[in-house]
């Protein structure tokens, strides 16, 4: 039976920022460099990252 799965990290592909899923508080945190305050981030969570696995 595939799984259905969620990214636990992504990165802004105009800025550069960086975020990781914390599950104790559900919510993304910012992992290094926060990027640029004004970027309307694009984040590349598609890639090579499939949300069925089998």
């Amino acid at each position: 039976m595939a799984q259905i799965r969620a990214p636990s990290e992504r990165t802004c592909t105009d800025c550069g920022r960086s975020e990781r899923w914390d599950r104790a508080d559900r919510h993304w945190k910012v992992d290094g460099e926060e990027g640029d305050v004004f970027c309307v981030h694009a984040w590349d969570v598609t890639g090579s990252f499939t949300t069925v696995e089998k």
